[in-house]
Formats: C-alpha cells, sequence, structure tokens
C-alpha cells in the first residue's frame, strides 16, 4: 500500500511529507548486475547505478554509501537492517510485506542462455529436465521451480557465466544486457545462444516497511537530477550510436583514389585479364566440379537459394533422401519447399526466413514425408551479400536431427520421470556442490521441512536440531575433506515444529582424477525405528531383569559354525564373568561327572532327531558349590538339516530343595493324617462299644424296670386303673425304645458292627439298604468278589468313602438309582459306584471347596489306593477306587 501511495503522489508532495532528511544513508546494490553496478577489476563498484546515486547525491545533499554484494547476501542484509535502501530490485507480493517501493526506473528483460549445440529450447516450459542455473535470492529462481524447473542457484552472474565457461553448466536464465556483456568477457559468446526474453521486470529501489522518510528522500533526489545528466549516464555505459557520415566521406575518398588508380591501370588490366579469363574459367570450372562432389556426397542437405526471386540456385541430392522429394519439382515450383514443412512449423519457419535472410538464422522444424512419415530437420542459413554488401544469396545446411531430437526427447522424458520419482518417493534427496553448498532437494524435503526452495538453498541446516549442528557439521567436514562417503543421524524438524530422527547418507560422485563433482544424499525417516530401538532395550533391560529374578538364562547354539552365544544369566548361573570368552569349555567342565553323560547322550539324541528336550543335571562351580539346573531346548531346521539349538538354563537349586522339603512335609502331615483316621477310627470304636455296652444295657434295664412296674400296678388284667397314668408308662416305654434305636444309630455310624463282624463287603451292602430305607433312591450292589484280603484300614477306608460318595449323591446328583459293583482286578480291589444323576463337571472336580472329593482322595493315598471320579453332563456321575490286596 506503501508503495501505490507513493506512485499517487508528486516527488515534491513526498519530500514535503518526510518528517526529516537524513544526514547518510547506506545503499545496498547487486555487485554482480552489468551494467547497472558491478566491481572493476580492482574491486570498487561502478556503473550506471552507481553514477546516478553520485548525481543523487549532489542533488539531495545526503551522502550515500554504496556497498556490494551477491544477490541473496543483498536481500539478507536489508531485511536484518543492514541498510537504509536496496537498488536493483523487482517488487513482489512476498517483498512487499517486508519493503515500500520506488516507482520504476527502467525495465529490464530476463532471457534463457544455452549453449549452442542445444535445441528446443524456446521458453520455461522447454526448460523442463534441464538443470537450469540461476541467480540466488531472485524471482527468477522461485519462478522456475514453480513451473517445475530444476534449478542450480549461483551467487551472482559472474560464478554463473564462470561455471559455463567451464562446462559445469550448459544453461542459465539471466538478465539480457548482463548475460551478454559477460559472456563477451568470458570470450564464450559464440559458444552460446539465447531466447526471446522470458521475464519482464521493472527496476525499482526499496527501503524497510514503513521508512516513508527515506523513501520520500530517495524518490525527491532522483527526480531532482536533470534528465540530461541521467542520459549522459546511460551513454556513458551504454555507448552512442556511431556517427556513419565520416566512414562515407573516407568511403568517398578511397572511391576517388581508386577511379585514378583505376584509369592507369585499366589498359594494362584489360591485357592481363583477356589471358587470365581463360585460365580462370578453368579453375572456376574444376572449383565447382570439387564443390558438387563435397556437396552431392555429404548427409546433409546443401541449398543456395536467390533472395530476389525466391528460387532455389541448387539443392543437394540429400533433400531427395531426407525429404521424399524430387529436387527437379522443387527447382520448378520453390513454393514446394515450405508445403513440406510439417503444418504446425510452416508459419513459424517462413517468418524466421523473413525476419532473419539478412542476419542469418538457425531453427528446427519438422517435414513430412511423402509416406506421412516425420523427420525434424535443423536448417542454419547465412547470408551471401554482394560487392555492393547487398545480401542476395541464401547458403545454408539442412541436417536431419531427427534421432538425435528423438533422443533428447527420451532423455527429457526420463529426466522428467526421474524428477516425478525423486520428488514422489519417501526419501528426502539432496545434491551438494563440491564446496559443501546445498544446490537441489527434493519436493519431499520440502514437504517436510516446510520451507521454500530459496529457503532451503540459503539455510539448508536450519531445520536440523541446534543439538545435534556441531556433532553434524564436524562429522560432515572430516568426510568432505576425506572424501568418502558421510553416514550420520540426526534430528530434523517439520513444517509442524517436531523433531524426527533421520538417517543422512551422503556419497561422493568423483571424476578419473578423485576430484569431487558433486555430492549427491539421502535422508531417511528413523523415528519409528529409533522408537522401536529404545523399546527392544527396554524390553532387554526387562527381560534380563526377568532373567535375573527367575534364574533363567537364555543362549544360542549354532550347530554349523559350532559357536553360541550366552545371557548374561546363563554366566552369572555358572558364576563365570559375563563375556567370558572361554565359557563354552568351562561350563563343560563344571557338569557333575555323574550327570556328563547325561547332558551329552539328551543333546545328541535332540539333535539327531530334530525334537526339544529337557533335563536337569547338576554343577560344580569354580567355588565347589554345587547347584541343580534345569536345561530346556529346541532345535531349529533349515528343510530337514538341524541348524540352531535355542534354549534356556535355569537355576533350580532352590526349588528343588523346597520341593524334597515340600514332600518331606506331606509325607509327615499325610502320616499325621492316616494317625489321625486311625485314632478317630479307634475312639469311634471305643464310643460305639461303650454306648452299646453301657448306655445300650442301661435303657434295656430301664425299659425291664418299667415295664415291671406297669405289670405289678395292672395286676392280673394289666389294665391300669388310672387312664392319665396309664398313659404316661406307655409314652415312657415308647421313648426308650427310640433311644435305644437312635443310641444303636450312633454306634453304627461310628463304628458299624457289621463291618468288624462280617467283613467290608456286607457293610456296604448294609449301608446301601440303610441308604435306601432313608432316601428311597434304589441302590443295586453285585459282588465279583471272592472275599478279598483286605486289612482293616483299608477295609475302613473302603467303606468310609462309599459313604462319602453315597452322601455326595444325595446332596449333588438328583439321581433315581444308585449300582454298585464289587470285584477283583489284577491284584487290586475296584469298588465302582455309579449314579444316572446330573453328572458331575470338569471344573467341579478341580475346585478347592471339594471337600468330599478331597477327602476321598486322601483316604485312598493313605492307604495305598487311587480314587477316579468321571462324569459327563446328563450321563450320572462314576467313583472308581483302586486298593492293592495285601495277599495278591
Amino acid at each position: 500500500m506503501t508503495a501505490l501511495a507513493l506512485l499517487s503522489i508528486s516527488p515534491v508532495t513526498a519530500v514535503k511529507a518526510a518528517p526529516a532528511k537524513p544526514r547518510k544513508i547506506r545503499v545496498v546494490l547487486d555487485s554482480a548486475y552489468v551494467p547497472f553496478s558491478f566491481r572493476s577489476a580492482d574491486g570498487r563498484m561502478q556503473g550506471i547505478l552507481v553514477d546516478q546515486w553520485a548525481a543523487w547525491e549532489k542533488a539531495s545533499g545526503i551522502k550515500a554509501e554504496i556497498v556490494g554484494r551477491d544477490w541473496a547476501r543483498a536481500l539478507e542484509g536489508m531485511q536484518r537492517g543492514e541498510f537504509d535502501v536496496i537498488d536493483t530490485i523487482f517488487e513482489t507480493p512476498e517483498r512487499a510485506r517486508h519493503f515500500d517501493f520506488t516507482p520504476p526506473y527502467t525495465t529490464v528483460d530476463a532471457s534463457i542462455f544455452f549453449r549452442e549445440d542445444i535445441s528446443g529450447i524456446s521458453g520455461i516450459a522447454s526448460l523442463k529436465g534441464f538443470p537450469v542455473a540461476v541467480k540466488a535470492g531472485g524471482q527468477h529462481a522461485d519462478q522456475l521451480a514453480a513451473a517445475g524447473v530444476v534449478v542450480i542457484p549461483f551467487p551472482n552472474y559472474v560464478e554463473m557465466v564462470e561455471a559455463a565457461k567451464h562446462h559445469k553448466i550448459n544453461v542459465f536464465v539471466a538478465n539480457t544486457p548482463a548475460g551478454r556483456y559477460l559472456l563477451n568477457k568470458a570470450g564464450i559468446a559464440s559458444e552460446f545462444r539465447r531466447s526471446a526474453p522470458i521475464f519482464r521486470n521493472e527496476l525499482r529501489r526499496a527501503v524497510r516497511k514503513g521508512d516513508a522518510s527515506t523513501l520520500a528522500a530517495v524518490v525527491s533526489g532522483f527526480s531532482a537530477i536533470p534528465p540530461g545528466e541521467l542520459k549522459q549516464i546511460d551513454e556513458r555505459w551504454y555507448g552512442k550510436p556511431v556517427n556513419s557520415y565520416g566512414r562515407y566521406v573516407i568511403y568517398a575518398g578511397w572511391v576517388a583514389i581508386g577511379a585514378l588508380l583505376l584509369i592507369v591501370v585499366l589498359f594494362v588490366w584489360n591485357r592481363m585479364l583477356s589471358r587470365k579469363i581463360l585460365q580462370r574459367t578453368a579453375e572456376l570450372r574444376e572449383s565447382e566440379q570439387r564443390f558438387r562432389q563435397i556437396a552431392e556426397n555429404i548427409r546433409e542437405i546443401f541449398w543456395l537459394f536467390c533472395t530476389d526471386t525466391g528460387r532455389p540456385l541448387y539443392v543437394s541430392p540429400a533433400y531427395e533422401e531426407i525429404c521424399g522429394r524430387s529436387r527437379d519439382r522443387l527447382y520448378q515450383n520453390p513454393g514446394d519447399f515450405f508445403e513440406a514443412i510439417h503444418p504446425e512449423d510452416r508459419i513459424r519457419v517462413i517468418e524466421t526466413f523473413e525476419r532473419s535472410r539478412e542476419s542469418g538464422f538457425d531453427v528446427e522444424y519438422r517435414v513430412l514425408r511423402p509416406d506421412d512419415s516425420v523427420r525434424w530437420i535443423r536448417d542454419r542459413g547465412v547470408p551471401i551479400t554482394n560487392e555492393r554488401e547487398q545480401v542476395y544469396r541464401l547458403a545454408g545446411i539442412a541436417e536431419d536431427v531427427t534421432e538425435r531430437k528423438l533422443a533428447a526427447d527420451a532423455l527429457q522424458q526420463a529426466d522428467a520421470r526421474l524428477r516425478v520419482i525423486v520428488d514422489t518417493i519417501s526419501t528426502m534427496v539432496w545434491s551438494v556442490r563440491p564446496d559443501g553448498s546445498v544446490d537441489f532437494v527434493n519436493q519431499r524435503w520440502l514437504d517436510y521441512t516446510g520451507l521454500s526452495f530459496s529457503q532451503a538453498m540459503s539455510t539448508p541446516n536450519a531445520p536440523i536440531h541446534a543439538d545435534d549442528v556441531p556433532r553434524v557439521m564436524e562429522h560432515w567436514k572430516k568426510d568432505m575433506a576425506m572424501r568418502v562417503a558421510s553416514r550420520d543421524e540426526m534430528r530434523l524438524r517439520g513444517a509442524d515444529g517436531k523433531y524426527r530422527w533421520f538417517l543422512v547418507n551422503t556419497v561422493p560422485l568423483l571424476d578419473e582424477d578423485g576430484t569431487v563433482l558433486k555430492w549427491y544424499g539421502t535422508s531417511t525417516d528413523i523415528e519409528d525405528r529409533k522408537r522401536a530401538e529404545e523399546k527392544l532395550r527396554q524390553r532387554e533391560a526387562q527381560l534380563a531383569e526377568a532373567q535375573r529374578t527367575a534364574h533363567v538364562g537364555s543362549w544360542e547354539w549354532d550347530l554349523r559354525s559350532l559357536t553360541g552365544t550366552w545371557s548374561d544369566e546363563c554366566y552369572r548361573i555358572f558364576g563365570v564373568e559375563p563375556g567370558d570368552p572361554d565359557f563354552c569349555e568351562r561350563s563343560v567342565a563344571m557338569i557333575h561327572p555323574d550327570d556328563r553323560e547325561l547332558v551329552l547322550h539328551c543333546s545328541r539324541s535332540a539333535v539327531k532327531q530334530a525334537r526339544p528336550y529337557e533335563f536337569y543335571y547338576r554343577i560344580v562351580r569354580d567355588d565347589g558349590e554345587e547347584r541343580i539346573l534345569r536345561s530346556i531346548a529346541n532345535v531349529v531346521r533349515d528343510g530337514d538339516v538341524p541348524t540352531r539349538l535355542l534354549g534356556a538354563t535355569q537355576d533350580v537349586t532352590e526349588l528343588k530343595r523346597a520341593e524334597e522339603d515340600l514332600r518331606t512335609m506331606t509325607e509327615q502331615l499325610r502320616a499325621l493324617s492316616a494317625r489321625i483316621q486311625s485314632t478317630r477310627e479307634e475312639e469311634g470304636a471305643r464310643i460305639a462299644r461303650e454306648i452299646h455296652d453301657e448306655l445300650g444295657a442301661t435303657l434295656t434295664s430301664l425299659r425291664w424296670e418299667v415295664e415291671g412296674i406297669r405289670k405289678k400296678v395292672t395286676g392280673a388284667g394289666n389294665v391300669l386303673p388310672d387312664v392319665e397314668l396309664n398313659r404316661k408308662v406307655t409314652a415312657a416305654l415308647g421313648l426308650i425304645d427310640t433311644m435305644i434305636l437312635e443310641v444303636r444309630r450312633i454306634a453304627s455310624d461310628l463304628r458299624p458292627v457289621v463291618l468288624d463282624v462280617l467283613g467290608v463287603e456286607e457293610a456296604i451292602e448294609w449301608q446301601a439298604q440303610q441308604f435306601q430305607q432313608r432316601t428311597g433312591i434304589p441302590v443295586h450292589c453285585e459282588s465279583a468278589g471272592r472275599g478279598a484280603d483286605l486289612s482293616s484300614e483299608q477295609a475302613t477306608a473302603l467303606f468310609r468313602i462309599f459313604q462319602e460318595a453315597l452322601t455326595n449323591t444325595l446332596r449333588h446328583a438328583r439321581a433315581t438309582r444308585v449300582d454298585v459293583r464289587m470285584e477283583e482286578e489284577a491284584g487290586e480291589y475296584v469298588l465302582t459306584i455309579k449314579d444316572n444323576g446330573v453328572g458331575i463337571t470338569e471344573d467341579e472336580k478341580a475346585r478347592q471347596s471339594s471337600v468330599g472329593l478331597l477327602g476321598m482322595r486322601e483316604r485312598a493315598t493313605l492307604i495305598g489306593g487311587d480314587v477316579y471320579v468321571a462324569g459327563a453332563g446328563g450321563e450320572g456321575t462314576t467313583v472308581t477306587v483302586r486298593l492293592p490286596i495285601v495277599g495278591a
């Protein structure tokens, strides 16, 4: 908005609006911008703008300190506030955010300069596939990059042309005056051609945003310079038109002298001419013959046209081979030459011929052969002048460049495809000049960092984490000095401000002498790998801690190389320092002599049969301590060939000792339980006898006494005279009978008399009848035994197990029938109790609260037997008791 406002007011008004006039301003110019501002051989700044600023000093009375810099550095310095004014600047929307601009003072064109053997370059679109040199910091670089052109930034035009001189670049974009001046100065102007202008920009001067006083002073100062003085400055650097009248006077003098001499020698010359004419005619005929031999045997078309008539004077035979058309027809119809040109190229070629017939031309176009095939032609024409310096002939060479054109198109397409690949791959790709400055980054780099191409070129290290920069740069400088491939890891900041880890690989491209031509590099995102590595380290630490806690060490043995690896815990288990190189031999030597054969046999068998193994063995460590180890391993095969053993070794010394202690304690508890059961049975038998003998006898005596009282009182009629007394005596007798029955039941529960008198099978059948009478559930008993010889403890335990089985059936089975079978089988006594109830489940069998099942198993274990419980939903439950027969 400030620049637009300045354009809408007069310089005088701008001066009046300035709050104060500065005493001195610092002005920065492009140090290589011919002819506006550039350095002389001794390094001083010179050019049109230097002289204009000197005139501005006189007009404004303000000192102007002129500083020349490479353009990118000039822009950076202006943005940092090092200067008050920047000159030779183009206005862009991006720059308008930082600067206020003066009105334009001249217009400058920019063209494409390309080596003369390159064809097909006519505009920005034709640059795709070519690396194009540009001035760093200029808007042309961003415009070309935005159009998909690969740009190579240079600090200034001088270095750019110097690189072109040494064939390091073939195409560059520069302001037309500067490019032509520097190419001529370098002596390579003839090697390059240039396109029509592709950019047209207005040169301005600019100040920092909001600096109205400086802007007003700059504008008013230049407005005060007389136009004549500005014209003299331009003529000083552009030069004045050459005055042609003096030349014509000299020509006229020479003509006069020549005329006099001609009169003198005319007679002599006329005599000599008659003698030489025949000689010259013969020479001309010979020369013409040689020319025809050359022209008619070259592969290119040689042609000669008359400019006055537009008719061909000569066309070599190659015309018929290349264009597929008759020369005779061309001689008769000169328009056939243009009819052969492809319709899409015809107007352009005609305009080129008409425009450049007096200066020469070099043009490429297509010809359409009669068979509809297309050939590319490069046609170069040069004018031929007569003695009056008038163009009266055009001669040229037309070359068939179809193969080269197709190859160039294929190369351009390949370059385009390569560029697409480079820009679309997930890896960031970049290149660096031999001096270490970055000259290319792919689209992935720009997308990740969020930087523009010019920012990436000017500050390539900006995305690197500040903590990584010193280490990275030191490493890079060492590798660059040694001209070897470089590899490093660093954190790079993304467009979102977050850092990720990248693996950066840089490889030098060397020539035959080992000189670095360029560095190529890739940056691969390894953030996920770094996180995975960190998790792996944590898990390895956790695994090591778990192995240390569980006393388990892992190991691997390669069966092909006969080498192994062991975890740190393996070393600790054997009492060896981790990493001991002789661990394998030392560990084998520590195996207890009595167990060594077992270890070797198990290992060899596992490898031979390709199957896992597990075994326990003892070792004697160097300190004399004996340890018990558990070794497990699995065989890894490659096809059918065992290749590796993967295993673990656990120190189970404390576990084995604990198991031994637990086994001893279990045996003690089991013996105690047996003693308790035996004591309980003995005590029950004693109590049963006392109840039966003492209490039963007492109750029987009591009944006899009551019965005797009733007989005495009733007399012969056996009827009590007192009805109430009769009722009470009868009730007392009934109560005594009930007590006698209850005493018998209690005595039977404590120790059935039938068990001691008749044996276990009769006791089981008696108990089954009692269960059936009490519950109403039928119990069918079947005995296939022959009076098995069971000990008293076995008989008691078997009877109690049977009682518990019936109790469980009543509580849980909801059965309607129970079948009992007693038999002898292979030296064992087998009792089977089967119901038709709901059936016991696996969960019920394993439940800790199943005290009845636990009691049955414990009773069977104490007498050397086993209890098996089987069942299925809806199919009932079967309890099987197996006892060894003592006499079997």
